[in-house]
């Protein structure tokens, strides 16, 4: 049975913290952001697509954009190979299809997410484990909350806006007038949107007892990093979870997002804390590997295997792409 509605929090926005404060559209009228405003039409568009619109499209996009976006393809391909060299060259490609499918689905429900309200989306979700999370809050202690960067990232974190208050990291865009449309589309589902090189900003929303989300699972390169294994594949992991952890104080509360056999229905599951911070930074990376990894098997094709997860090699190890 479907878990009963998670009672809708108390909205106390932040409103001298949002990013969004700064601007207004009407700042963005030269042509330079012509071209954006034409991206924010279509994003208008297709957020407005029905459930089983966005199925229909995201089925009818694949092979055209699977042909078309080679270099993106090559690089899943690459990262299925070596993840999963157990499976024969025709199941490795049944799995990028399936993988572009996602993808490409993935692209339109954060438009739904940017553009629409989310109320009618409540009864869409399962929430599996929000014990762990309550746990922690009650602690007094800040919240990490980690996870990885499925295909429905953004659809997920307006869904969890539904239920909780939280603060967003975020990359910003090169281009303002995106950065602003895509950071206020966020900020009407979270409550803060933290730049990601902001680490005071992120520091004191944890000491204050809030609840972060955070993805560590992308390439920042060696700087950042430490080489640990994913899939028993030596991959550049940041270290930063334990320095916020161990800055912060905050309980590190793994969440894994996907959606369920009905692509119209999603999945929440908030697990265990992880045993991070410790003493010894890579096996703390290697912790959060090991359990991302294995939320990845159980959906693997709603992982976002475009991105170049491998890039970043130990020195003197040939690049994989």
């Amino acid at each position: 049975m479907r878990q009963a509605k998670a009672p809708r929090p108390r909205k106390t926005r932040q409103r001298d913290s949002r990013v969004t404060d700064r601007f207004q559209y009407r700042d963005f009228l030269a042509p330079r952001y012509w071209g954006a405003w034409c991206f924010i039409g279509f994003m208008q568009l297709i957020g407005r697509l029905s459930e089983r619109g966005r199925v229909r499209v995201a089925g009818w996009l694949t092979p055209p954009l699977m042909t078309l976006a080679r270099s993106r393809r090559h690089v899943a391909a690459r990262n299925l190979q070596l993840c999963f060299p157990e499976l024969s060259e025709a199941e490795q490609r049944a799995l990028l299809k399936r993988a572009f499918f996602s993808y490409i689905l993935g692209m339109l429900e954060t438009a739904r997410s940017w553009v629409q309200p989310m109320e009618p989306m409540r009864d869409k979700v399962r929430w599996e484990g929000l014990e762990h999370l309550d746990a922690a809050q009650s602690k007094g202690q800040g919240v990490l909350l980690v996870g990885g960067h499925f295909t429905i990232l953004d659809m997920a974190g307006a869904l969890f806006g539904l239920i909780r208050e939280y603060d967003l990291i975020y990359r910003k865009h090169d281009n303002e007038l995106l950065n602003y449309f895509m950071t206020r589309s966020r900020e009407r589902w979270c409550s803060r949107s933290i730049a990601r090189r902001d680490m005071r900003g992120l520091i004191r929303s944890l000491r204050e007892g809030r609840i972060v989300w955070y993805a560590p699972d992308q390439d920042y390169g060696r700087k950042a990093s430490t080489f640990v294994p994913f899939f028993g594949i030596p991959t550049a992991t940041v270290t930063m979870t334990t320095k916020l952890a161990q800055s912060s104080n905050a309980v590190v509360v793994p969440v894994f997002f996907y959606r369920d056999e009905d692509p119209s229905n999603y999945v929440a599951r908030f697990e265990a804390p992880l045993p991070i911070p410790s003493d010894d930074a890579d096996a703390d990376a290697a912790v959060f590997n090991e359990w991302l990894e294995a939320r990845v098997r159980e959906q693997p094709e709603q992982y976002l295997w475009l991105h170049k997860r491998f890039k970043t090699r130990p020195l003197g190890e040939p690049s994989v792409y």
